[in-house]
């Protein structure tokens, strides 16, 4: 696992998303270590930022359809 101080978030990128991302993948993270019975080497939350980080993890925005005119 890479030390956390090494992770550099991409230039130009949101640090509160980043948070937003990597603090949904670590529920997901925590949820598959649970159904499956398998462990985590290191801190689950560790591991959500660094793939969040790394780009590992796919995510999109979901916008509102615009309405239709009139």
């Amino acid at each position: 696992m890479t030390k956390l101080a090494a992770l550099i978030p991409p230039q130009g990128s949101n640090k509160y998303e980043l948070c937003v991302i990597a603090s949904r993948e670590a529920r997901r993270l925590n949820d598959w270590s649970h159904r499956t019975g398998e462990s985590i080497q290191g801190k689950v939350t560790a591991a959500a930022l660094e793939r969040t980080i790394r780009q590992d993890v796919p995510f999109l925005y979901e916008d509102a359809p615009l309405p239709l005119p009139a």
